[in-house]
């Protein structure tokens, strides 16, 4: 199952989390410090968790209930972080 990093593009990125954790129980997820966006997994594509948080999948010219924010495969990750964020990064990318 695919790994995703959402990360919102807006200053206030309080709706994309109450999104993001309203779906907690359907996806596996893990909020990154500083309130900097996701690591999700979800069964599916970029295109359809975006939608499904409401990110995109509205009408033309109807504004995105959770604001903007940009929704990315994670495929390989190198950097500095927590300990936990690896470790859950680590643990579903092998599964």
């Amino acid at each position: 199952m695919p790994v995703y990093i959402v990360t919102p593009l807006i200053e206030d990125g309080s709706k994309l989390n109450n999104a993001i954790e309203k779906h907690a129980k359907e996806i596996d997820c893990h909020k990154l410090q500083a309130d900097r966006g996701w690591l999700i997994k979800f069964d599916g594509t970029s295109i359809e968790l975006s939608d499904r948080l409401g990110i995109t999948g509205q009408n033309q010219g109807e504004t995105p209930p959770v604001g903007s924010a940009i929704v990315v495969p994670v495929s390989s990750y190198y950097g500095r972080g927590p300990t936990d964020m690896w470790e859950w990064l680590k643990t579903r990318l092998e599964q």
